[in-house]
């Protein structure tokens, strides 16, 4: 980014006209406030061979402009681990009845306050990919029991079984917690809904890191007032960045994280060293890893 607020090779040398472009857009990309300017001068590139994604999701318009563009399409999934950690933070301080204990400390109160070990929880993983399977695997080491749901079925070294969606509301009821990561499909829209939640766990916890769309927010909140589940920790809304005037901020039973579950410090470097990995594929005529089929992009 040069000082006049535009895009160019880091050398700072123009590319010759119709020369192939290699585009990486990573995250210094979409949150270092040149994502427009980035966007703009990508799309005007007279061939694009190869783009390289910092994101496993392809649904953004933005990421499916560029599906439509590249030649080849990489995406990532070396994010997963923050996301689990962000998962495991989540579920530890609620089942730690964490709240309770800032509560007593802010009260100077020398009191004892209840709490559930997370290897007493039984956890139910809804999409179970990349970021299902490092998360149950962490869950598991803690000794919790985990079931995942995805339509492939089988079986996972890190889940006590798999099931097929069609399973997924006759066993809500006896789930301690239950964490959405799955993508958003005309399938998965308002996945969870009034049906949905009615058939949790009293007391129970609600995750979602996959995207705001999977849930309907309105039913989720009368939920909340009823108890089933007791509490949502979201990283994703509807509507990004979500409105001051949305209800959601200030609801007593909702965590809300901005959007920031996978964006770590070692997230960042993981995603940088798979480009310079399929970077060092592509120079070579080796395989990229995560090449995503053409068809996935709006045509």
């Amino acid at each position: 980014m040069s000082n006049d607020s535009r895009i160019g090779q880091a050398w700072g040398k123009a590319a010759e006209e119709g020369a192939p472009w290699i585009v990486h857009g990573n995250t210094d990309v979409w949150f270092g406030g040149a994502a427009r300017a980035f966007m703009s001068y990508a799309m005007k590139v007279d061939r694009m061979v190869w783009f390289q994604s910092s994101a496993a999701g392809l649904e953004n318009p933005a990421l499916q402009a560029f599906g439509g563009k590249a030649e080849i399409y990489t995406s990532s999934h070396v994010q997963s681990d923050a996301i689990a950690e962000w998962v495991l933070w989540a579920g530890l301080d609620f089942f730690g009845n964490g709240a309770e204990r800032r509560a007593v400390q802010a009260s100077g109160r020398w009191t004892f306050v209840p709490f559930r070990e997370l290897s007493s929880t039984r956890w139910m993983i809804v999409g179970f990919g990349h970021i299902g399977a490092a998360t149950a695997s962490r869950l598991k080491a803690l000794g919790a029991h985990v079931t995942g749901v995805r339509r492939s079925g089988g079986t996972s070294p890190h889940a006590n079984k798999i099931i097929h969606p069609d399973q997924m509301l006759e066993q809500l009821g006896d789930t301690d917690a239950v964490l959405l990561c799955c993508p958003h499909t005309p399938e998965t829209e308002d996945l969870a809904n009034a049906a949905f939640f009615s058939a949790m766990k009293d007391g129970s916890l609600f995750l979602n890191v996959g995207r705001g769309a999977l849930v309907n927010e309105g039913d989720l909140m009368d939920a909340l007032d009823k108890g089933r589940p007791a509490h949502a920790t979201l990283d994703v809304v509807r509507e990004e960045p979500l409105p001051p005037e949305s209800p959601i901020w200030a609801h007593p039973n909702i965590t809300l994280t901005s959007h920031t579950s996978a964006n770590t410090q070692q997230s960042r470097f993981r995603n940088d060293q798979l480009f310079v990995d399929n970077l060092t594929a592509f120079l070579s005529g080796g395989e990229l890893r995560n090449v995503i089929d053409p068809s996935e992009f709006d045509d």
